[in-house]
């Protein structure tokens, strides 16, 4: 009988040689392993599977899975991950994120200690130091603001560690729901009614210094405004009927994510 696997890290990419080989590295340093790794390449001309296959190469963890998405589109990628899933816990992980040693095993403690009816724990995205005064700062505001609006998403897609079971009764990814940018938003609209979600200051991940202007991917002040003040029972009118739309003659697709016109590439 195979042993029972805990932890399942995803990372769709497209042409991430530039970053994902270091992100790989910060997953095999964690105190506790990943169980399964699936990683999608969608439609890389940069070779990147040869050098994640490179830093993967006798690593210790059990289950390793490299897969292909034809279609072009983060959406799609994510898509297709979902029936390989086979941890009880799910992590999304994006190319150009560190990820602290203790990551997994953090993410793992705050399910096992959480109220019943937890689905998500959120990682804080932070810029810089962990320890310097400003992202302390942060570290400790963002539980309280997660308290103070339960039902709003509060970081990134990179950060986002679910229970599979919730993750499948909410529908997973789907393009076909929403095929825009603010797939982590969307996403967990559709878990808050499954569960809760769960912040913690000891619960953080990292940015890699590469992103210039992201106006392409982001939602507009007024927007954001109104999704954070938004009443819970008003948000399926607000993404599917106000935002959707909005986004659409914006042309802000997630294939705005696969371009990458925000990157700022390393010297």
């Amino acid at each position: 009988m195979p042993a029972p696997r805990t932890f399942t890290v995803v990372i769709p990419y497209y042409n991430e040689a530039g970053f994902l080989p270091q992100t790989l590295r910060t997953f095999l340093a964690q105190t506790r392993l990943p169980d399964q790794l699936i990683l999608v390449d969608n439609g890389s001309t940069d070779g990147t599977e040869d050098l994640c296959r490179a830093v993967l190469e006798g690593c210790r963890i059990p289950e390793i899975r490299f897969l292909r998405e034809s279609r072009p589109g983060k959406i799609f990628a994510l898509e297709a991950v979902g029936p390989w899933v086979a941890g009880e816990f799910v992590a999304f992980a994006d190319a150009d994120i560190q990820y602290p040693p203790r990551y997994l095993e953090t993410a793992e403690r705050l399910f096992r200690s959480a109220p019943e009816g937890t689905a998500a724990v959120m990682a804080l995205y932070l810029h810089g130091d962990s320890d310097a005064f400003p992202v302390l700062a942060y570290r400790l505001v963002m539980p309280m603001l997660a308290r103070i609006f339960p039902t709003k998403c509060l970081t990134g897609g990179g950060g986002q560690v679910f229970r599979t079971e919730s993750f499948r009764k909410a529908g997973g990814f789907s393009a076909a729901t929403w095929n825009y940018v603010l797939l982590d938003h969307e996403i967990m609209h559709r878990m808050f009614k499954i569960g809760k979600s769960r912040y913690h200051l000891d619960f953080w991940c990292t940015h890699t210094n590469r992103r210039g202007s992201r106006r392409s991917v982001r939602w507009n002040v007024w927007e954001r405004f109104l999704y954070l003040y938004m009443p819970p029972r008003f948000l399926d009118w607000y993404f599917y009927r106000y935002l959707g739309p909005r986004l659409a003659r914006r042309r802000m697709t997630q294939l705005n994510l696969r371009d990458q016109s925000w990157n700022r590439r390393p010297a």
